[in-house]
Parts: C-alpha cells; structure tokens; sequence
C-alpha cells in the first residue's frame, strides 16, 4: 500500500485470516510496518488491516463516509443557513 493514499479513500479487497474475501471502502489514516490504519466507511468503525492480505487497491470516487443506521442525514439548505 503506497503511502500517497493517506488520507485518501481507497476501495480494497482484503482476504481475512480465514481466507474470506471482502471489498471495502476505507479511508487511510496511516501506514505503520505492515498495517494499515483506517476507518470503514459503510460501519463508520476504524479498521486495522495487514498489508499482505490487501490483494487489490484502487482509489475510490468516492470521498464522503456513508451513512449508518441511526444517523442523521444533514439537510444541504441548511449547510448554506437557508
């Protein structure tokens, strides 16, 4: 995983420790040795991945976090005080 996508949001496909794969979208916070520190963005829940098990990444269109269960969505008129 370069290190120019801290701070990117990239999508993976990560193969976990029981050879299950996944696609996530994640938003790099940081690249220490072999991990990758990030956050989730479908749980909104931070995430450590291990370097050897990312098999694809790319950069994601995507940029904003998706919203959860329970949370409330942000009216954009009320962004602009409209």
């Amino acid at each position: 995983m370069p290190t120019k996508y801290i701070g990117e949001v990239v999508e993976i496909v990560y193969m976990d420790k029981n050879g299950h794969l996944s696609q996530r979208r994640i938003e790099i916070h940081g690249i220490r040795g072999e991990l990758v520190y990030s956050t989730c963005l479908t749980s909104g829940e931070r995430r450590t991945f291990r370097q050897d098990r990312i098999l694809a990444c790319r950069p994601s269109p995507f940029r904003r976090r998706e919203k959860g269960k329970g949370e409330r969505r942000t009216n954009i008129a009320s962004l602009n005080g409209k």
